[in-house]
């Protein structure tokens, strides 16, 4: 029987702070009183118009076979990707939406005590995937609510193994031109990853 009160994990791991999402349009409108119609969401990355009609058309197609395991591998959709950007498939990683894929990048290459850079007022799973790796986090204070790029290069430190960089920036949407990110990767170490 395990000992009562023993605290089981790492530390890191144990402080991280449960995410709260997003409410509802449904409890902002009894909260505040207002009319479901006339809020509109912007966060949460979702379409205050709806589903497309393309994607409930994809929606049922795919549950048609919902008595058999998915291709975990990602086949159809690593083929076509792959066929999209000139990328062998075997370059591509799947994963159920953002949060995962930067989990699987902070787990697969950052130990606990090695850093990890992303920008101030970025992406909140950037400092729940660096704590829940027990990485440190070099937060750069941002420029315009954006990504201040000379400054992260600046901040990439010996033992930095992940930059992370969001674009268009979210929650704030500020934007990057290409041209910017091109410069600040000739100025990223070959061993550092940057995930965009």
């Amino acid at each position: 029987m395990a000992e009562q009160g023993k605290q089981f994990g790492p530390e890191y791991v144990r402080a991280i702070s449960p995410y709260v999402a997003g409410k509802p349009i449904s409890e902002v409108a009894r909260e505040f009183g207002l009319h479901e119609s006339a809020i509109v969401k912007l966060a949460s990355n979702e379409n205050p118009l709806g589903m497309p009609e393309s994607a409930r058309t994809a929606i049922a197609a795919a549950v048609a076979d919902l008595g058999r395991y998915p291709d975990a591998n990602g086949f159809a959709l690593k083929g076509a990707l792959s066929a999209r950007f000139d990328v062998p498939a075997d370059w591509l990683t799947l994963g159920n939406g953002s949060n995962d894929i930067l989990e699987i990048a902070a787990h697969a290459l950052v130990k606990p005590g090695e850093s990890i850079v992303y920008a101030e007022h970025s992406f909140a799973v950037y400092a729940l995937a660096t704590q829940e790796v027990g990485a440190r986090a070099i937060e750069v204070k941002a420029r315009d609510y954006g990504h201040d790029l000379g400054a992260m290069a600046v901040a990439i430190a010996p033992d930095t193994r992940l930059v992370f960089i969001a674009n268009p920036n979210n929650p704030t949407g500020t934007f990057l031109p290409a041209a910017e990110i091109e410069a600040f990767l000739a100025k990223v170490p070959a061993d550092v990853v940057v995930v965009l």
